[in-house]
């Protein structure tokens, strides 16, 4: 009777856990990610997963506003997908650009690290900006793609940035937001 007990455990254990993954991708961003999605801004392939970069409407007060989120969907097709971090949003306010820094680290049963992707994500305010570059831990900074969705624009870069700076169509700095290196 013992071994039946245990087995009806491992068993309902396991459907448990697996009942946590959905089948696809879509289905874990649409229902793992506790925010309200307003935007999809950019769905990037990344180890064991996607990044999807994206706004949420939030309130303060009376206020609404959009801000800017990351979140990391882990899994694969044989074994199903769930949100694995972070769920938290950011808004800086500022006249040029918005910028979100992370990074998601995904463990090991046993504490190792399975996953680390850092990441840079932000909105250009200004029409003046021309140029995204970030800066990596040797201080130089690389142009950085800019995506244009729903008439606004969004920049990225996954890799251990942490600061940023626009640039006019002449190359002249603008503004520079972040953690110097």
């Amino acid at each position: 009777m013992g071994r039946l007990w245990k087995a009806a455990i491992i068993i309902m254990c396991t459907f448990v856990l697996s009942a946590c993954a959905y089948k696809t991708a879509g289905e874990a961003i649409q229902n793992d990610i506790p925010f309200n999605i307003k935007h999809i801004i950019h769905k990037e392939e990344v180890k064991d997963g996607w990044l999807v970069f994206y706004t949420t409407e939030q309130k303060e007060g009376s206020k609404k506003f959009d801000a800017l989120a990351v979140a990391y969907i882990k899994g694969s097709e044989k074994e199903g997908w769930e949100n694995a971090g972070h769920n938290h949003w950011t808004y800086y306010k500022n006249d040029f650009m918005l910028l979100y820094v992370d990074a998601f680290t995904v463990f090991k049963e046993d504490g190792n690290v399975d996953v680390k992707i850092p990441v840079i994500f932000g909105k250009v305010l200004s029409p003046d900006i021309k140029t995204i570059e970030a800066a990596g831990p040797d201080g130089k900074f690389n142009k950085i793609e800019i995506i244009e969705k729903e008439k606004e624009r969004y920049y990225y870069a996954i890799g251990d940035y942490k600061e940023v700076r626009a640039l006019n169509a002449e190359g002249k700095e603008i503004d520079r937001q972040g953690e110097k290196q």
